[in-house]
């Protein structure tokens, strides 16, 4: 059984960017119709893609079903939590206050938790951007399924990882790392004075139009919101915690995501040189 997932946007864009230049309309509708629906059937976990062309949507379409139990089909406005993609406006946000001197990559965290044991090396923000910090990820760590259950305050999961034996010095390997994320949340949260979600309310949502897109933990029940499966076509469960991760708890439509994505492309989110930082 096939994920419910959302990162067709990133398909999309693919054929925005390629195929499209070179089709009609119609014959790209009828290129990405064909794709979609031999992967996503009808009585299936489904998908939501959307294509746009110079900022403007010219494909949006839902395939199959957004929740199997509830026998609810997907429609192509709803609102999916997208997990670590939540970690792109981290990341975006970071290199913000970056241009704007704010910080630098090269600063050290304990520049902004002075309490955190560094064990003799150096971990800049830029390590835990790339995932090269070595630091735990709590994901990985033998207590996080029982962690999940739990309302864990952003302190609390920060001294359950900060102890743990590093996985190998910062710099020296890539390994992908949700604590790192935390952290940079926590410091944007450190510069700004503002909670991670007010800081990207003020930042993002409301200049861009973001009107579906929220940090706050999605509940099931909801007609709008697509909950998704896990491989097993199993209901996947959410984590318990009230305070917003800057890893991975983002809600957000496809249309919304569209909005965030026109921004940068065009270059007025971000300068030339941070873009290519993230996106190569």
């Amino acid at each position: 059984m096939k994920n419910t997932i959302i990162t067709f946007f990133f398909l999309g864009l693919s054929i925005t960017l390629t195929n499209a230049q070179n089709q009609t309309d119609p014959q790209l509708t009828a290129a990405v119709d064909k794709l979609l629906a031999e992967q996503f059937k009808p009585n299936e976990t489904g998908c939501a893609a959307l294509v746009a062309r110079r900022g403007q949507i010219i494909y949006k379409k839902a395939f199959g079903m957004a929740d199997l139990e509830l026998n609810v089909p997907m429609q192509p406005d709803m609102i999916f939590r997208i997990g670590s993609i939540t970690k792109q406006f981290t990341a975006v946000a970071i290199l913000q206050l970056m241009e704007q001197g704010k910080l630098s990559l090269q600063d050290e965290i304990t520049k902004y938790l002075p309490d955190y044991p560094m064990n003799g090396h150096k971990i800049t923000i830029e390590h835990l951007l790339t995932h090269t910090s070595g630091i735990q990820s709590y994901t990985g760590m033998k207590d996080f399924k029982e962690l999940m259950t739990k309302d864990v305050k952003p302190e609390e999961l920060i001294n359950r990882f900060k102890n743990q034996p590093m996985e190998f010095a910062p710099g020296t390997k890539f390994h992908y790392n949700n604590s790192g994320y935390f952290l940079l949340g926590y410091i944007i949260e450190k510069i700004t004075g503002k909670t991670y979600p007010q800081y990207l309310e003020e930042t993002f949502f409301k200049p861009l139009g973001m009107t579906n897109t929220s940090q706050v933990w999605q509940t099931r029940f909801d007609s709008a919101i697509c909950y998704g499966h896990n491989a097993n076509g199993e209901p996947y469960e959410l984590m318990k915690w009230k305070e917003p991760s800057a890893g991975g708890s983002m809600s957000i439509t496809l249309q919304d995501f569209t909005k965030f994505y026109s921004t940068l492309i065009n270059g007025k989110g971000l300068s030339k040189k941070s873009f290519k930082e993230i996106f190569g």
